[in-house]
């Protein structure tokens, strides 16, 4: 399962009637943390994990059968989005939840509950927006085996930011790899001989219209904008109810953000594409 959900923030979003509104989520509030968790084997520092990119990785040294990442904000602070990429915790049969603690010793879920993956996908949780705060955070894996090269290349700890409009015809999720490369050996009798595949990868693009100008406008989505550009990486789900693996952490591919207004209301289209990294 690729996207887990509180009961609260359930609720709030089936109130908001925004349960399978797309969302992004790109400010990494973890990166701004103190790390700490698990020692790590050389190399494989908890920092590789809020850098953004996915070949750096925190790498624990699995000694028992659980390792944890743990992010100190200082103060409590309010966490309703966490999540993992380039990761191989189903590799090893593990679970991963998240977990919230006061201080620092007594640990409690954040709500959002335990995940067994199946695949090495990308996984989310989505927590309450407000009544949620804590200083501690961490992710906490159990079911290892002492030795499992267990590896983390994305640990995003912040917000989602939900886009107010649905997203419907013409967008063309990432059920496989979209763009495989082949070199394909023919015989002079134009017979296939074989093919071999020379990369592989996936590419996304969403179009949404008739959003509302101060939606468009606003610090956040502005700030979003602004991150898309300069090429930074971010979760996106274009429906997260109803197809909960159709999550990615994705990162600029084209044309930056360019805004237009839509009709004679105060509205506007938004479009981007996207390349994929590590879906699983």
């Amino acid at each position: 399962m690729g996207i887990v959900v509180s009961t609260a923030r359930a609720s709030a979003l089936s109130s908001a009637d925004q349960s399978n509104n797309p969302f992004v989520a790109w400010n990494n509030l973890g990166a701004t943390a103190t790390l700490g968790g698990t020692a790590v084997v050389t190399g494989g520092e908890a920092a590789n994990a809020v850098t953004g990119s996915t070949y750096d990785k925190w790498r624990p040294d699995v000694t028992t059968t659980t390792a944890t990442l743990t992010f100190d904000f200082g103060s409590a602070i309010n966490i309703s989005f966490a999540a993992i990429a380039a990761h191989n915790t189903s590799t090893y049969g593990a679970s991963v939840r998240v977990q919230r603690s006061t201080d620092g010793s007594s640990w409690a879920d954040a709500g959002a509950g335990i995940v067994t993956p199946a695949t090495n996908a990308p996984i989310a949780w989505r927590m309450a927006t407000t009544g949620n705060d804590a200083r501690y955070w961490r992710f906490y894996w159990t079911g290892l085996t002492a030795g499992d090269d267990l590896a983390v290349g994305i640990s995003f700890i912040g917000d989602d930011l939900v886009i107010p409009r649905r997203l419907y015809q013409g967008f063309a999720p990432v059920l496989t790899d979209t763009e495989v490369q082949l070199q394909s050996n023919v015989s002079i009798g134009a017979h296939l001989l074989g093919s071999s595949v020379i990369s592989r990868g996936s590419r996304l693009s969403a179009e949404i219209t008739h959003v509302a100008a101060t939606f468009i406008r606003s610090a956040t989505w502005l700030a979003f904008q602004a991150a898309f550009g300069e090429g930074k990486g971010f979760f996106f789900a274009w429906r997260p109810t109803k197809y909960v693996d159709d999550l990615h952490y994705c990162a600029r591919d084209g044309d930056v953000i360019r805004p237009a207004n839509s009709g004679p209301r105060d509205l506007m289209s938004i479009g981007f594409s996207a390349r994929v990294y590590q879906n699983g």
